[in-house]
């Protein structure tokens, strides 16, 4: 049974000025997972990430692509300095699950540094968030996933950048529906 509860999709760009913090859905649609960033890395400019799409791990079963709403794309991390805003929201099924994987158009991220847009190297084209959590019908479920900027942004030799992105869970709020 897939339950409906209020959405949570802001911004993409890592953040549409328009949604700022707004954990509602622009869509109106309901869900019952939401997924909130938090944090960013120091010392560039901007790093704008394309997320394409989210893949969750039942437990006993096989990884499910979830059909949850993505707020707009890119989204600049470094928007969410002291932030904590909206990503994803939709209606997923009811059960514990192992793991998330956010995948990640690595041809339309990027990096900008004094000024200059250079190409964003993300070898396994997603983020891995590992941690367990619980989706039921009574509760909205929020993760609220905090990237580690200092171990997931590294500069190579050759000047260019690569992502591999470090991601907790950094909180889990379930709410009862209204």
């Amino acid at each position: 049974m897939v339950t409906r509860l209020i959405a949570a999709l802001a911004a993409s760009g890592l953040l549409l000025a328009a949604c700022g913090d707004n954990p509602a859905s622009p869509s109106g649609t309901g869900s019952n997972l939401r997924l909130m960033l938090t944090d960013a890395p120091t010392g560039v400019d901007q790093v704008n990430i394309y997320f394409t799409s989210v893949d969750a791990k039942p437990v006993g079963r096989s990884l499910e692509h979830l059909t949850l709403n993505l707020s707009a794309n890119p989204i600049d991390l470094l928007t969410l300095d002291d932030k904590v805003v909206g990503f994803a929201a939709g209606e997923v099924d009811p059960g514990a699950y192992e793991f998330l994987h956010i995948n990640i158009d690595e041809s339309r991220s990027y990096l900008v540094e004094n000024g200059v847009r250079k190409p964003l190297r993300v070898p396994s084209q997603e983020i891995k968030v590992m941690g367990g959590f619980e989706i039921d019908d009574a509760h909205v479920t929020t993760l609220t996933l905090d990237f580690d900027a200092d171990a997931s942004l590294n500069k190579l030799g050759n000047g260019d950048w690569m992502l591999r992105p470090v991601v907790l869970i950094a909180g889990k709020d379930t709410r009862s529906r209204d």
